[in-house]
Parts: structure tokens; sequence; C-alpha cells
């Protein structure tokens, strides 16, 4: 474009007079006027590009189905598929475990929202309040679970869940169904979003409160869920890579380990005391001994 305006032909500007005195019409390019005109014209109204929209994370065509996600380059196949877990989490660790899954909370603190976006915090039961809840005074609450198998946490996920309705409220809050099992109960399958993916910390206090947690790197991810009637915004942290490697005999491997460390730990607590009673018994010993000596004749 710029070229064709370098090569457009000259025009005659005819200027007026100033203090009565003509001036004479002179040559200007066009060309220079054109791109004068566009730098005027992107001055005043700068061009505003719009955000590329990302691209979806599942797509399909009648034959042909696709995952769409910038994937770090050292996970395996077995991680990635948990990672795509769209609520359904504990159903995907069951079948791998071949064991049942089960949520045992470690918090949670539930609050309602008002129109000036202030949150109340809500106790509960409140049955009001279950009753109450829409979009315009949702229900809010933050709360962390461990997935357990056999006794070992095996993932711990830390949501912030929004409700706007008096079904899935009675669902989540007194019925106690979790997150997944609250979709397949309504019957809907929830929008899924993965935010983020990443082995290790990062910088988010809902990944790095995990720390510790397991043996070796961790894994994580940062998604969210929803349908018009509810929406979660959820941190998974996997207890360790290794689990995704040896299955059931990571599983025992942990449980043997955590016996382990309960007996070395009471063994400590008790150790101090074993002294204690130990050095007790030697002093009664040595006093008894000294009181029954015979005295020294002369």
């Amino acid at each position: 474009m710029i070229l064709n305006l370098l090569k457009s032909p000259s025009v005659v500007i005819k200027t007026r007079p100033y203090l009565n005195t003509a001036s004479p019409p002179f040559s200007f390019p066009c060309s220079l006027i054109s791109l004068f005109e566009v730098s005027h014209i992107i001055s005043l109204s700068p061009l505003r590009i719009p955000p590329m929209a990302p691209a979806p994370f599942y797509t399909f065509s009648p034959k042909t189905t696709t995952i769409s996600f910038q994937w770090p380059k050292e996970l395996t196949g077995l991680e990635r598929i948990a990672l795509s877990a769209q609520g359904d989490l504990q159903r995907i660790l069951s079948a791998f475990f071949a064991r049942p899954i089960v949520l045992a909370l470690t918090y949670s603190h539930t609050f309602v929202k008002r129109p000036d976006e202030s949150l109340e915090p809500l106790s509960l039961p409140n049955p009001s309040a279950i009753a109450s809840a829409s979009p315009e005074s949702p229900i809010v609450q933050n709360r962390q679970v461990h997935l357990q198998c056999g006794g070992t946490t095996v993932c711990t996920a830390t949501s912030a869940v929004k409700i706007y309705s008096s079904r899935c409220a009675q669902l989540f809050l007194v019925e106690k169904y979790g997150i997944g099992q609250l979709f397949s109960k309504v019957g809907a399958t929830p929008v899924f979003e993965l935010l983020d993916v990443g082995i290790g910390g990062q910088g988010d206090d809902m990944v790095t409160v995990e720390k510790g947690f397991g043996a070796g790197p961790q894994l994580w991810r940062k998604y969210r869920l929803s349908i018009p009637e509810i929406e979660c915004e959820i941190v998974e942290v996997f207890a360790s890579r290794e689990m995704f490697v040896f299955g059931e005999n990571w599983l025992e491997g942990r449980r043997q380990l955590d016996t382990k460390t309960q007996s070395s730990s009471l063994l400590r607590r008790r150790t101090p005391i074993l002294l204690l009673a130990f050095l007790c018994l030697l002093i009664f010993e040595l006093y008894r001994y000294m009181t029954s000596a015979p005295a020294a004749t002369c």
C-alpha cells in the first residue's frame, strides 16, 4: 500500500493570500498527503487489535477428537489423562488403583455474597440461606479436601465454589455431594477450562500450601468447571509423580512408609518418658543400697 501511495501523481494546491500578497500555486505529492492523513488518523484513533481467544481444550468433528494444550514436555501419557479429567478425577483414580477413592474434608469456609460484593460468613445448617441461593445472592465456599485411596492421600484439591441455585446448594452443602458427584447427580456436563499445569511449586498460595506433601516432584493443575447453577475453580496437587509409574506398589509403599513414620514418631515421644522412669528407678535403688548398708565398726 505504501509503494502505491509513493507512486501516486502530484496535485496542485492553491494557498490563500497572506497580507495581500499572492502566493503562487505549488505542487505537493499526493502520496505525502495520504501518508500525513493516515498518520494523523492513527495518532487520533490508535489501532486496537482484539486479543485472540484461546484455542478450545477439547474439539471434535464427525470423525476426529482432539485435546489441545501446551503440556510440559516431561509429562507421561497417564499424567496427561489425569490432568484432563473434567470433574471425574475420582473415577479415573479409582480405575487406576482398582480401589475406591474417598473424599476427606480438611476445611471449609462458607459465605453469602451480598449485592455490594461483600462476603458474609454463613453458619450451616441454614435452610433459609440454602433456599434463597440465586445468581443475585450466591453462596460461596472455599474448601480443601484430600482424595484418599486405602487411607493414603493421593491428591489434595483446594476449591473456590460459587452456588447459584437452591438445588445445588442442597446437594453440595446439606447432602455433602462432592463436586464431581454433584454434576453426575444433576445430569449436567460442566464446561471445562484447564487454566494451568505444572511440575513442582509456583507462586500461587493454593499450590505452595502443599509443599512437602508426598515425595518427589509434585504434579498440579488449575482448572474451572461451570454450569449455570454452580461454578468451581480448583487447584489439585498430586502426591507424587511416582504413583503414576508404580501404581498399587507405590500405594503399598506409601502405606508402609506412613506406618514406619508413625511408629518412629511414637517412639520419639515415648523416649523421654522411658529415660525419666529409668533414672527414677536408678535413684531409688541407689537410695535403698545406701540406707540398708551396715554401719562401720571401730
